[in-house]
C-alpha cells in the first residue's frame, strides 16, 4: 500500500472509494498490480507445495519406522543392548575407510580441473567436497544442489565457467560408471542363483555409463552428436527443447579444449570406483563393529542396492528409505534382523550423520575463508589506489554523481552514499566477485548447474 505525506509531516493511509483516479488522491481506489497479484499467488503455490513435501516425507519417515518396528518384532528390544557391546576398533575403521571415500572424491575433482590449468591441491578440495555431500544428503533431490554448490566454490578458486561445468559432470560421470561396476562384481560374485538375473541388466547399465563417461573424455564427439541429432529432429520436437539442445551443443564445443589422455581418464575412473568400494568397506565395518555375520558374497550387492536408495528423491539422503530397505536386504541374506538393524544404523551413523555434520562445519568455514579473502582483496585494492595517486593518503574516496568546479565526480547534498558502486575486487575467484569468464574466451551462463 503507498502512503502520501502530508502537510504536518505525516503519512495517512489513502481512502479507497468506488471512483477511479489518479493514485494518491483522497477518494480514489488504487487497484492492486498485476506483478503483484502474480507474486502473491506464487508464493502461495510455492508454500503449499513445501507443506507438501514435508507432509510427504513425514508420512514416508513415519512408514519407514513402522516397517522396521514390524519386520525387528520381539528383536528390536535387543539392539539397545548390541550397542552396548560394540567392538569399538572396526569402528575407528570404519571412520578411517570413510576419510579415504572422502579424499578419492577430492583426488577426483583435482585431477579434472588441472586437465583445464587450474593448479589447485587436494586438500584445497577437501572442504569443498565435505560440504558439497552435506548439501547432497541434506535436502531432496540434493544432488543437483549440490553440483551448483560445487560450481560456485571451483569458480572461486579459479575455474571458468566451462571448466567448471566439465569438471562436475565429468565427475559425475565417472562416479556413476564407478557405482555401476561395484554392482556387476556384486551380482558376479553373488551366487547361481541370482548371477544369471541380475548380470545381464547391469552388465548392460555399466556399458552405457562408461559410453557416458567416456564422452567426456571428448566433450567436442558429444557436441557434434547433439547438433546432428538436432538437424534430424528439429521440425518435430518444441522450440523450447530445441533451444536447449541448441545451448548444450554450444556449451560442449566451448569444452572441446578439455581431452585427457586415455592413461588419465582411467585412473579417474579407478579412482572413482575406490570410491565406492572404500565406502563398501564402512558397511562391513559397521556389521563387525555390532558383532554381527557379513555375508561376503552379498554385500557389494546390498551396498549398491543402498546407494540407488539415497539417490530417490523421496527423503534427504534417502532418509528412512535407506534404514529400511539395507535392514531388509540383509536379512534375505541370513543376516539376523538385530545385527542387520544395529549394523544399519551403525552405518548411516559414519556415512550420513557424521558426513552432514562435518560437510556443514566446512560449509561454514569455506564461506568464513572466502569473505577474509574478500575483505583482504578490498583493503589490497584500496591500497594499490592509494599509491598510484587516485586517492591521496587520509582524503575521503570520489564520489559520483555532481560534478564539482574542478572536475571530479561527487555527490550532491541528496545522494546516499549507499549509491558509491563496491570497489572491484582483482580477478582471482573471491567470493563476492563475478563468476570467471569461461577458458575458451566467451562469457555466458548456458547449461549452469542449478544452485
Amino acid at each position: 500500500m503507498r502512503f502520501a505525506p502530508t502537510s504536518l509531516g505525516h503519512k495517512l493511509r489513502s481512502v479507497p472509494t468506488e471512483s477511479t483516479g489518479v493514485e494518491g488522491e483522497p477518494g480514489v481506489r488504487v487497484p492492486p498490480r498485476p506483478e503483484d497479484s502474480h507474486g502473491d499467488v506464487s508464493r502461495r503455490k510455492r508454500r503449499r507445495r513445501t507443506l507438501h513435501r514435508v507432509l510427504f516425507e513425514v508420512a514416508v519417515l513415519s512408514a519407514a519406522a513402522v516397517f522396521v518396528v514390524l519386520r525387528a518384532g520381539d528383536s528390536l528390544g535387543n539392539v539397545p543392548t548390541t550397542f552396548r557391546h560394540l567392538h569399538w576398533h572396526w569402528l575407528l575403521v570404519a571412520g578411517a575407510a570413510e576419510g579415504g571415500s572422502i579424499f578419492c572424491l577430492s583426488w577426483l575433482q583435482q585431477r579434472l580441473l588441472r586437465e583445464g590449468g587450474l593448479g589447485v591441491g587436494v586438500a584445497d578440495l577437501l572442504p569443498v567436497t565435505m560440504a558439497s555431500n552435506a548439501v547432497a544428503q541434506s535436502l531432496p533431490a540434493g544432488t543437483l544442489f549440490a553440483e551448483g554448490y560445487s560450481f560456485r566454490q571451483y569458480q572461486k578458486l579459479g575455474a571458468g565457467w566451462a571448466l567448471g561445468v566439465w569438471a562436475e559432470l565429468a565427475a559425475g560421470a565417472l562416479a556413476a560408471t564407478g557405482l555401476a561396476t561395484v554392482a556387476l562384481v556384486g551380482a558376479v560374485v553373488v551366487g547361481p542363483s541370482l548371477r544369471l538375473e541380475l548380470v545381464p541388466v547391469l552388465a548392460f547399465i555399466w556399458v552405457g555409463s562408461a559410453l557416458a563417461s567416456a564422452l567426456f573424455a571428448r566433450p567436442g564427439i558429444l557436441g557434434r552428436l547433439i547438433a546432428r541429432v538436432l538437424r534430424h529432429v528439429q521440425g518435430r520436437l518444441p522450440e523450447k527443447a530445441c533451444t536447449k539442445m541448441r545451448g548444450a551443443e554450444r556449451s560442449l564445443r566451448d569444452m572441446e579444449c578439455y581431452q585427457p589422455s586415455a592413461g588419465a581418464w582411467f585412473r579417474c575412473f579407478a579412482v572413482a570406483t575406490c570410491n565406492w568400494a572404500f565406502d563398501s568397506v564402512v558397511l562391513v565395518s559397521a556389521l563387525l563393529t555390532v558383532g554381527g555375520p557379513v555375508p561376503w558374497s552379498a554385500v557389494l550387492l546390498c551396498y549398491a542396492a543402498a546407494q540407488l536408495l539415497v539417490e530417490l528423491p523421496i527423503t534427504p539422503g534417502g532418509l528412512g528409505v535407506v534404514e529400511g530397505g539395507l535392514t531388509e536386504l540383509l536379512t534375505r541374506f541370513h543376516v539376523g534382523v538385530t545385527q542387520a538393524t544395529a549394523g544399519t544404523l551403525m552405518y548411516r551413523a559414519v556415512s550420513y550423520w557424521l558426513l552432514v555434520l562435518v560437510g556443514w562445519v566446512a560449509a561454514a568455514w569455506l564461506a568464513a575463508h572466502h569473505r577474509r579473502a574478500n575483505r583482504r582483496s578490498q583493503r589490497v585494492s584500496a591500497g594499490e589506489e592509494c599509491a598510484a595517486g587516485a586517492v591521496p593518503a587520509g582524503a575521503s574516496w570520489p564520489r559520483r554523481g555532481v560534478a564539482d568546479g574542478d572536475g571530479r565526480g561527487g555527490f550532491d547534498q541528496d545522494s546516499e552514499a549507499s549509491s558509491a558502486a563496491p570497489l572491484a575486487a582483482p580477478a582471482g575467484g573471491v567470493a563476492g566477485t563475478a563468476p570467471a569468464t569461461r577458458a575458451t574466451g566467451g562469457e555466458g551462463n548456458e547449461g549452469l548447474a542449478p544452485a
